[in-house]
């Protein structure tokens, strides 16, 4: 005969309360993990870049060319930065965390192999037309920096050089990808 109370059965809860705290124990193994955290690092991949931002690594090329102080732009990724110098033209540095230089799209150019520092790299002349240019930074294989000119009168070759010359100047403070 099952025990009973006046106000239903106590016995089951109790017990099942009771099998439930002695198999428990109050330690865990391991290092606690705010749930934010874990739900982000399982979900998305880490950002290479951190706390780089675009604008740092751009801002000491272009201020020495007399450019317009340089702004954060969100064309390319989150992590963007650009200025222009009238009568001259733009330039832009983006930091991509989620694509390579495999996944860069050549415009209207045409991807040419190159190295900047020891990384591999891509150039792409005439990418948004005449007088254009980006050079693109390996620094994952699914990350990357790119560097990109557009002059107002010129050639692509004097807009590449000036790619070149920002990309070569970012690429030490790049971090070093696995």
């Amino acid at each position: 005969m099952p025990l009973r109370s006046r106000s239903g059965s106590l016995i089951a809860p109790i017990a099942a309360l009771a099998v439930v705290t002695s198999a428990c124990s109050s330690e865990l193994p391991g290092s606690p993990v705010p749930r934010a955290a874990a739900v982000k690092s399982s979900t998305q991949p880490a950002d290479v870049f951190r706390n780089l931002k675009a604008c740092d690594l751009l801002e000491p090329t272009t201020t020495t060319k007399d450019f317009d102080p340089p702004a954060e732009e969100t064309y390319e990724s989150d992590n963007g930065c650009g200025t222009r110098k009238y009568g001259f033209g733009s330039v832009t540095l983006y930091l991509v965390p989620e694509a390579g230089i495999d996944q860069l799209s050549p415009g209207q150019g045409t991807k040419i192999p190159t190295k900047v520092g020891e990384r591999e790299a891509v150039e792409i002349p005439g990418d948004a037309g005449k007088q254009a240019c980006t050079v693109a930074i390996a620094v994952t294989p699914n990350a990357r920096m790119t560097a990109s000119t557009g002059l107002n009168k010129g050639t692509n070759e004097e807009a590449c050089a000036l790619s070149r010359e920002i990309a070569t100047a970012a690429e030490p403070k790049l971090p070093r990808g696995s």
